[in-house]
């Protein structure tokens, strides 16, 4: 027997050959510590591995689509860890497509619900290659094994951001915005955050011109080191390329032409005509890429985005055509997914239109009433919508937390019950789904389970300043102090007085706590006056 083919690695029972011979179980040589160094890539270069960060990426949807409806398959079979190998394999041909790796990370949600476990050892010490695409995709397969890993995220994000300053034919930037929204939300989540992962999010924000976030995660920082001067200088400098980006005007030299008033209204058309120019641009090479090829899902998808970025009625309504195409060849639910979402896109943007002028307005009682005609009819078309979702994907918990929130909306109580009882194992919505559970028992008179269902989710959502914080703490507040004034009991009161005290020194302007702070307290002396011995 030759020297190479006895050469093996043992893992567990198995005997695998280093140089391509058939495995040897009955004689196994120990390998030299060199060779485990090689076989886990902390030895020894590959130079097929040897390439340039900067070289073109292949793009190629027709390779990747397989991949796709393979993973789509098995993942409607539970077979969740060959889905993700599936989507990672069709990433390598089609990277920047920001709807699968929305759809690998729904597929990673739902292994998380069903118990999967998280990646292992071996699995993080991987690089998973040499370039960032390597990187990058090494890093969601990570991700997508434990979705809530903040750490994960942030990689995948950065490794977005690097690809998409070096490679001007993808559109990394869309990728980046996505998985550092879905970052920022597992950072403000309780002892994940702090001062260097703010840091971070606002540098990648800043890099992809997405100036809103770098501000938010600026001021996150900001939580953590209040008098950080450098910290301070860098949230005027992204305050100031936000309102740039937005058509306003900085201080200072051009504080002359920001009050000519007629000035303002041209450069503002001016930035709407260059805007909408971009998108028409995007919007013909999308088209084009459609045309040559008009049975490829992919690039359909391509060509809806582009439509649904211009935001018109127009644009969106032949996006919605090109969907219903789709979903009626194909018979694949998702792209009936995607129409429900622009038509929940456009009852949000004309709502927010008459609110405006309402505002502007406030006695117009027929502007009043096309809000609330609007509003009943927005949340009639999202219940229907969501409880067909619910329906198609059972274990989608993200869905069933949004279809709850309709049935609570139209006072359905029981059924909204029942769907967040089911969202709360969800870690994402859990805190968000006891919120609104506990409304719900309040609703319906049961306030001893409100308060139990409250009380567990301030503990679980130990946070003190965020609007979610404040407002399960609102709740169990007003809930205690109903039952106070309704058994007359006096710990309830107190309890509910030092709540809304905690609440009022973390944010005196929220809701009405100020006057619900007096309120309890003269309930708390009031009983307190009537347990005393006359």
């Amino acid at each position: 027997m030759g020297f190479q083919a006895t050469w093996c690695l043992t893992v567990g029972c198995s005997a695998l050959p280093l140089n391509g011979g058939l495995p040897v179980a009955s004689t196994v040589i120990k390998p030299h510590l060199g060779v485990f160094l090689m076989a886990f890539g902390l030895f020894g270069k590959n130079k097929s591995e040897d390439k340039s960060e900067d070289a073109p990426i292949r793009h190629d949807p027709r390779k990747a689509r397989p991949w796709f409806e393979r993973a789509k398959t098995v993942a409607d079979t539970r077979n969740y860890d060959y889905a993700i190998e599936c989507y990672i394999n069709g990433l390598r041909h089609d990277l920047d497509n920001l709807g699968v790796h929305e759809a690998l990370h729904n597929v990673a949600l739902k292994r998380k619900v069903a118990g999967g476990k998280p990646p292992g050892f071996t699995e993080k010490l991987s690089s998973g290659g040499r370039t960032p695409m390597d990187k990058l995709l090494h890093s969601e397969m990570l991700w997508a094994k434990d979705p809530v890993n903040l750490q994960f995220a942030l990689s995948i994000m950065d490794y977005c951001v690097q690809l998409n300053e070096t490679h001007d034919e993808l559109h990394m930037g869309e990728v980046a915005h996505w998985v550092g929204g879905i970052a920022m939300d597992l950072a403000v989540q309780p002892k994940k955050g702090s001062k260097s992962v703010f840091v971070r999010l606002m540098d990648l924000f800043e890099r992809i011109e997405i100036y809103d976030k770098a501000v938010e995660a600026c001021r996150r920082a900001l939580q953590f080191a209040e008098n950080d001067s450098e910290l301070l200088r860098k949230l005027k400098d992204l305050q100031a390329m936000l309102s740039m980006k937005a058509g306003r005007y900085e201080e200072g030299a051009r504080a002359s032409i920001r009050d000519t008033e007629r000035q303002r209204d041209l450069e503002q058309r001016d930035s709407t005509i260059k805007s909408a120019s971009v998108k028409d641009e995007v919007i013909q090479r999308r088209r084009a890429e459609y045309e040559e090829d008009p049975n490829d899902p992919d690039r359909v998808q391509r060509l809806v985005q582009a439509l649904v970025d211009k935001g018109d009625f127009e644009s969106e309504t032949e996006a919605i055509r090109l969907l219903n195409e789709l979903w009626q060849t194909s018979g694949q639910y998702r792209f009936k997914v995607r129409i429900g979402d622009i038509r929940m896109g456009q009852f949000n943007r004309e709502l927010r239109k008459l609110k405006t002028m309402l505002e502007k307005d406030p006695q117009n009682q027929k502007i009043k009433q096309k809000v609330q005609d609007l509003a009943v009819h927005q949340v009639k078309f999202e219940l229907g919508e969501y409880e067909e979702r619910v329906k198609n994907y059972p274990t989608d918990m993200g869905l069933r937390y949004q279809y709850g929130r309709r049935l609570h909306a139209v006072r359905k109580y029981d059924e909204a019950i029942a769907e967040f009882q089911q969202a709360r194992h969800d870690p994402k919505h859990r805190a968000s789904s006891l919120l609104y559970l506990g409304r719900c028992y309040v609703a319906k008179d049961w306030m001893d389970e409100a308060v139990s269902t409250f009380s567990e989710a301030v503990k679980l959502h130990d946070s003190t300043g965020d609007k979610l914080a404040l407002e399960l703490r609102y709740e169990q507040m007003d809930t205690l102090d109903k039952l106070a004034r309704r058994d007359r009991k006096i710990e309830h009161a107190r309890e509910a007085q030092k709540i809304a005290s905690e609440i009022l020194q973390a944010n005196i302007n929220f809701r009405d706590i100020r006057q619900r702070l007096d309120e309890v307290r003269k309930l708390v002396q009031e009983l307190e006056s009537s347990a005393d011995p006359a």
